[in-house]
């Protein structure tokens, strides 16, 4: 036990501080590919995979013929690296000061990529703006990380809002869909789902692999 604590932390030690190197990114990109052989050996949990769910962006890109992608979320990029040559046009939202800069820096050679750091309820109205088509966009913001503020809590309702009454039919993947519990403020996937429904009766909200997905209704 104590040989297993003592390995822990000198991981945890050689995280942090490559976490501040700029091959992070590489070496968590990396660690991708065990961990979906992982996931399936341990029977497909709930909690699915970076490797998957850049694939279901990739499909959800290719089904509806879709060129452009917005993010919210940026993080180290892992997700814009995977993407940057399937679609013509990327916008990704970080909030973090440091890892909107890490992110712009990363893709400065990338003229095709944009990275915004702010909000994303108030850079939202600023990406939809400059669309002139549909767009794909992967909502991996941390929506179900606070317990005690409610303007955070409503954040997801009102950037689904903005994209869904914009004027193109727009489609949208929420990650880490299990975060809707319906506790603390937080709603349900049920109360997600009866509010896109219910407002915008040309959609439908299907939960897969951890990811809500609002698409047509066929």
């Amino acid at each position: 036990m104590l040989v297993y604590s003592t390995r822990e932390a000198i991981l945890k030690t050689f995280r942090r501080l490559l976490k501040r190197t700029p091959f992070y990114g590489a070496y968590k990109a990396a660690g991708h590919y065990p961990d979906y052989w992982y996931w399936i050996l341990r029977g497909r949990p709930e909690r699915s995979p970076h490797l998957l769910k850049q694939k279901v962006v990739r499909e959800y890109g290719a089904r509806y013929s879709l060129k452009t992608l917005v993010e919210t979320g940026t993080y180290y990029g892992e997700m814009v690296a995977a993407q940057k040559r399937r679609f013509e046009h990327i916008y990704s939202i970080e909030f973090a000061p440091e890892l909107a800069e890490r992110a712009k820096k990363k893709f400065a050679g990338e003229p095709h990529i944009k990275i915004f750091c702010g909000d994303s309820r108030a850079i939202l109205p600023e990406v939809l703006a400059q669309l002139n088509v549909p767009a794909l966009f992967w909502l991996d913001g941390g929506y179900f990380m606070w317990s005690g503020k409610e303007s955070d809590q409503q954040r997801l309702s009102v950037e689904l809002d903005m994209i869904l009454s914009h004027q193109f039919p727009h489609i949208v993947l929420l990650d880490d869909a299990r975060g809707l519990t319906g506790l603390n403020g937080i709603p349900s996937v049920g109360e997600i789902k009866s509010q896109i429904e219910g407002k915008f009766p040309k959609r439908q909200v299907i939960v897969k692999f951890d990811i809500l997905r609002v698409t047509p209704r066929n």
